[in-house]
């Protein structure tokens, strides 16, 4: 997979620096990967805190938060109500795409936080063209 440049990198490492364990699921990218894309960036990492799960269901299992930083159609398809179980309350999902349905998770009973949109907004329909 192709990690470079991506803003998972920067998210991931912050919240190691914060002294979160980040539980990754990517289909895409291997841990031996994203470990030389932070060497790269010069970027310190202690791999104990890094942890690659082979599964989503194994990544949420007791998490706070899914943070969702990839837009791959098969985050879309997961069961998070099966998530939510599986995870410590209050869970947390932060949507950096915009591409997961935030009703339904609200629903739930997640606390959901669309980057870039403010809680509770609902996005802003253009403006009517006038045709002449």
């Amino acid at each position: 997979g192709d990690v470079r440049e991506t803003p998972a990198m920067t998210v991931c490492h912050m919240l190691m620096q914060d002294g979160a364990v980040v539980h990754v699921y990517d289909p895409k990218v291997q841990k031996e990967e994203a470990l030389i894309e932070f060497r790269y960036h010069e970027l310190q990492v202690d791999e104990s805190k890094l942890v690659f799960s082979d599964s989503p269901k194994d990544a949420v299992d007791g998490a706070h938060a899914i943070v969702v930083l990839t837009e791959w159609d098969e985050f879309k398809k997961y069961d998070y109500g099966e998530f939510y179980t599986k995870m410590m309350k209050p869970a947390f999902v932060f949507d950096g795409r915009g591409i997961l349905n935030r009703p339904q998770l609200e629903g739930m009973g997640f606390e959901v936080h669309t980057i870039g949109q403010a809680q509770g907004a609902m996005p802003i329909p253009a403006p009517p063209v006038e045709v002449k």
